[in-house]
């Protein structure tokens, strides 16, 4: 009895082809085409926005609201770019007599009218906290927003008492 091979393979892979489109392979299914046109979907939007995020905002390295304007930090409230280490001139009733950020190490750096002084960092996000001259009459919150090589943006803002 002589038994050929071509009657079971051609069902077999008959099968294997009809199993083919089974099963999920990650793509989105298709539906059926439909008749007049209505098999044409929607395209995507040409891009996403995030929500709280306008289209023109790209993710980056932020945009001060003062600028690098800073006498805007005068009393106390600002937000600046700093390349260098800057002094930032401060209203008296924070009771220092020198007050500075350099970006390069995020140190602030302050001298008291009395004399002495000392320096500041912040080593774990979110990089800020309150600082208070020994005979200031208010506290600062101090703030390093971003960094990047050697520059920064810096936020000031008085402490609430």
């Amino acid at each position: 009895m002589k038994m050929t091979i071509r009657p079971i393979v051609v069902p077999v892979l008959g099968l294997a082809f009809a199993c083919a489109g089974c099963g999920d392979s990650g793509e989105p299914a298709r539906s059926q085409p439909r008749p007049n046109g209505a098999d044409r979907t929607t395209p995507p939007p040409a891009s996403t926005v995030t929500p709280g995020q306008s289209p023109a905002t790209k993710p980056g390295f932020p945009v001060p609201a003062d600028g690098d304007d800073v006498k805007a930090c005068r009393d106390g409230k600002c937000e600046i770019l700093v390349t260098e280490r800057t002094t930032i001139p401060l209203d008296r009733r924070f009771g220092f007599k020198k007050f500075s950020f350099d970006p390069a190490d995020s140190t602030w750096r302050y001298t008291y009218p009395e004399g002495g002084g000392g320096r500041l960092r912040f080593l774990e996000p979110p990089y800020s906290g309150s600082w208070a001259a020994p005979r200031g009459e208010q506290s600062i919150d101090l703030r390093v927003v971003a960094t990047q090589g050697s520059k920064a943006v810096i936020s000031l803002s008085p402490a609430a008492s």
